[in-house]
């Protein structure tokens, strides 16, 4: 994964996280697991020595957290079976294992069948022929 991708999706994953937890306990929980410190939320999601791996071990025993994560994923999913868009299967596997902190491992690892996911629903959902409209709607702006 590059550099730049893997900030975006740190930064995803703590800055969802961070809803949940509040900055100040996920932080805490960050630095248990060996990340750097002294740091807020957007300064660590671009400091080089943060791993993916500070962020599994801190969020894998998260109840909360992990079934923020397995709605979220069913969700995308149904939608892309419904619509035909990337491979849900992938998604469904994740969902299926038993091992409820592999979820995390799962996502980290098969970020890029989301990400497949994500983009295709915005090029057939998100049209950009959008804006036009909008235009014709109201020429001012």
């Amino acid at each position: 994964m590059n550099k730049e991708k893997k900030i975006e999706s740190l930064g995803y994953l703590l800055e969802a996280a961070s809803k949940i937890f509040g900055e100040k306990k996920l932080l805490e929980m960050l630095v248990a697991e060996g990340a750097p410190e002294d740091k807020n939320i957007k300064e660590i999601s671009n400091d080089d020595r943060l791993r993916f791996l500070h962020l599994t071990m801190a969020l894998k025993n998260s109840d909360i957290f992990l079934e923020h994560l397995r709605t979220r994923l069913k969700e995308m999913s149904e939608i892309s079976k419904i619509l035909d868009v990337g491979n849900h299967k992938v998604i469904e596997k994740w969902l299926s294992d038993e091992c409820k902190p592999c979820l995390i491992e799962h996502v980290v690892e098969g970020y890029d069948e989301i990400y497949s996911i994500l983009t295709e629903l915005d090029d057939r959902l998100l049209w950009h022929g959008w804006p036009l409209i909008g235009r014709l709607h109201d020429p001012i702006k």
